[in-house]
């Protein structure tokens, strides 16, 4: 089986949960014998080819011409990766990742007349509640135009299940819900001992309004007669804004902004943590609260999206209400406050993490290309059979 996955992130060049999710379901698909080839964008710091892993790296540079913005520089992305297509011989399968790499996608399946299966991570809708400008509208469409030509959708849980039938109007029947996994390597035999010591309070992820970074700085501020420290691990647009909210609640002593960090300084991160928070707005997954949870760091959660499904309260964290900083800073302090619970929720935590792994989502991933291999198979739209 031959699969070519399109996505506009894939590593080195990491932008947020998307690049992760591709590049541990390729490493796992070609581990598993499917002739995978990833085609992506280079900044120009990184090969044009490879193969690492078992998989084939194509990358293209949309950074040789100018866009005035953000979804002009898609398109031009999607051009390119078209015209790279064409170099790299037939594929059985398609596989493309949300919107960013729509474009190329559907136009592939046209050309290569074979089957397209779309991955929704999330929709512009469901992050941003309702569509203010022509660039929102825009995207929205083409999540729309995308599932209509997929041939299966793809959703990481079933609240983004419910949410493309609803923002997308896709049939139910068309959707596969596979969850994602998490990379056991975060947590290695022979890694340092964790120093955990009772007030080092982390967040991971991307600082954008969605992932709700400012209640956590909310929090440390109502949090501020207690000891306690905040370690932000992550960047974005948001992370001015965030800052100059750090000095204004004066808490800028305790807060500490440490940027996008590698594997291994996430790592030791974590080992200092005592709490971890995930305070999203809108999360359609939540893959760091699988990897906190591996590495018995104990999570509170915001009670939206897939992180629902994931953890349950006072079992395997503790929840708060979506959008309270108030709330987010009391399930802080009572789970610092109660050592007999924190050991609960760390032991069930560890046990839950296990019905998660990339391997059972690749093995998940495989039987919905098969599925689509052989209803494509037994009908009429392939290579050389024009419609009637």
């Amino acid at each position: 089986m031959r699969v070519l996955t399109m996505t506009w992130e894939y590593p080195p060049h990491i932008v947020g949960g998307l690049g992760r999710h591709v590049y541990n379901l390729s490493v796992h698909l070609a581990s598993k014998g499917v002739d995978v080839s990833v085609l992506s964008f280079t900044d120009g710091t990184s090969s044009l080819w490879e193969v690492s892993e078992g998989v084939k790296v194509t990358r293209v540079n949309p950074y040789v011409m100018r866009y005035p913005d953000f979804v002009s520089w898609i398109q031009g992305l999607n051009m390119l990766m078209i015209e790279r297509a064409s170099l790299l011989g037939n594929f059985d399968l398609i596989h493309v990742h949300d919107w960013l790499t729509a474009y190329a996608g559907i136009a592939l399946k046209h050309l290569r007349r074979c089957p397209l299966v779309a991955t929704i991570h999330a929709t512009e809708l469901g992050r941003r509640k309702r569509l203010s400008n022509e660039s929102e509208k825009h995207i929205h469409e083409v999540e729309w135009w995308l599932t209509y030509e997929a041939w299966k959708v793809i959703c990481c849980s079933n609240y983004m299940r419910d949410e493309v039938q609803s923002n997308l109007g896709c049939p139910p029947d068309k959707i596969s819900v596979i969850y994602n996994g998490y990379d056991p390597k975060m947590a290695p035999l022979n890694s340092s001992p964790c120093r955990r010591d009772g007030k080092t309070v982390i967040f991971v992820g991307r600082l954008v309004y969605e992932k709700g970074p400012h209640l956590l700085v909310e929090a440390a501020n109502l949090l501020r007669e207690r000891d306690l420290r905040f370690l932000i691990v992550g960047d974005g647009a948001m992370r001015p804004y965030l800052e100059g909210l750090a000095k204004r609640l004066k808490v800028s002593d305790r807060v500490e902004f440490l940027g996008h960090v590698d594997d291994d300084r996430l790592l030791s991160v974590y080992k200092e943590a005592s709490v971890m928070v995930i305070p999203s707005l809108y999360e359609p997954f939540g893959i760091v609260a699988l990897e906190a949870m591996s590495l018995g760091v104990p999570v509170v959660v915001s009670n939206t999206g897939g992180l629902d499904e994931i953890i349950r309260d006072g079992y395997e964290g503790l929840k708060f209400q979506s959008g309270s900083a108030e709330s987010l800073a009391e399930a802080i302090s009572r789970l610092l406050d109660d050592e007999k619970l924190r050991a609960i929720v760390v032991e069930n935590a560890k046990a839950r993490v296990k019905d998660f792994s990339w391997s059972k989502t690749t093995d998940e991933t495989i039987k919905v290309y098969r599925r689509v291999l052989d209803e494509y198979g037994r009908g009429e739209w392939k290579p050389g059979v024009l419609w009637k």
